[in-house]
């Protein structure tokens, strides 16, 4: 359980902080709109930290969100819309959450 407390933290934390750029950026409001969404998966996260045994379902729609990620971005890197070195950094520390996701997910007992 100490496993999954920390690893939902730190996905959260590193979720806010890196939306605080994104919310600097000019955009639509689809864009503004999407940033909200993010934003309340990263609450989500610290909800789950909280108590994640209680919260142990909620890590499935967790782990959809940072592989839904990576796949989003693999279609723009594949279509040539997004260059090499920012694909590979961003879906890095996806990918590894996502991972890590799972394996908080197996350790904590329903």
């Amino acid at each position: 359980m100490k496993f999954a407390r920390i690893v939902f933290w730190t996905a959260g934390g590193i979720g806010v902080l890196a939306m605080i750029p994104m919310y600097l950026r000019e955009g639509t409001y689809v864009y503004y709109a999407s940033l909200a969404g993010l934003l309340a998966w990263q609450f989500a996260f610290f909800v789950i930290a909280t108590d994640p045994v209680r919260y142990r379902l909620l890590m499935l729609p967790a782990m959809i969100e940072k592989f839904g990620w990576v796949f989003t971005l693999l279609i723009f890197y594949l279509r040539g819309a997004m260059p090499a070195g920012e694909f590979y950094g961003s879906t890095s520390v996806h990918a590894l959450l996502g991972l890590l996701f799972i394996a908080a997910f197996v350790k904590t007992k329903s």
